[in-house]
């Protein structure tokens, strides 16, 4: 992890919203997650686009570009970047 830079929830929606991202995360059950995940509605499939409504509370929402689904992680986990 010493190669990685800690950002805060904010700063990855923003870079989200930009485009994919590639970002780690520490899982509840402890395990390191590497996700590439993104906000940037044309790189959404029709189907899988938001249909209003708000995500989890305190939780940082993005579309898993691996996995074809929308995920959430906690504001209280730690988020890192190369």
């Amino acid at each position: 992890m010493a190669s990685l830079n800690q950002i805060s929830h904010p700063s990855l929606k923003d870079k989200l919203k930009n485009g994919s991202t590639k970002f780690y995360f520490r899982k509840i059950s402890g395990e390191l997650r590497i996700a590439i995940g993104t906000l940037d509605l044309s790189r959404i499939p029709s189907q899988q686009k938001p249909k209003g409504g708000k995500g989890p509370n305190k939780c940082t929402t993005y579309y898993d570009l691996e996995k074809g689904l929308w995920r959430s992680i906690s504001e209280s986990q730690e988020i890192w970047v190369d």
